[in-house]
């Protein structure tokens, strides 16, 4: 008899996914979500196999309304935070999980963000010095030569900085 999608167990499925059955019990894990969920929580209700809120909603609200609904799923790997993108599908009274890990992802997202932050900082400090020293070529050393002198020369070693 030959497989259709229906009859593919999960646990024969490379990535990660889920399958909570009518009873709202775990029924199955593909290898690669025990790998990160632990084989433990197969049989378990859902609500105690995941144990995150915004999960817990999400698959709640796939079941209430019978529409596909996305969340977020936060793990940890040893001692690497862990972000996963988590699909929850409605299918005949069950539900399908299927978890994309993100984590890459975020961290490049959070290595842009700390980038951008240290980057204007460092401007932001010498520029901060050049301004002063322009208002006070402007002001009080307008026509003090000496005072030029050494303030342009700071202001060219800064710039020549940045």
């Amino acid at each position: 008899m030959p497989m259709t999608a229906a009859t593919i167990p999960v646990s024969a499925l490379p990535f990660p996914v889920m399958l909570i059955d009518e009873n709202q019990i775990v029924a199955g894990l593909s290898p690669a979500l025990a790998a990160v969920l632990g084989e433990h929580i197969k049989g378990r209700h859902f609500i105690s196999a995941l144990r995150q809120p915004v999960t817990l909603e999400a698959i709640e609200t796939a079941m209430r309304t019978g529409q596909a609904v996305q969340t977020r799923w936060l793990g940890r790997d040893g001692a690497r935070d862990t972000t996963w993108a988590v699909h929850v599908i409605p299918d005949a009274g069950r539900i399908v999980l299927t978890f994309e890990d993100r984590t890459a992802a975020e961290e490049v997202s959070q290595f842009r963000r700390d980038f951008v932050a240290n980057v204007s900082h460092e401007l932001r400090t010498p520029l901060t010095a050049l301004q002063g020293f322009i208002e006070t070529l402007r002001g009080a050393a307008r026509n003090d030569a000496a005072a030029r002198e050494r303030f342009l020369g700071i202001m060219e070693r800064e710039s020549a900085r940045m």
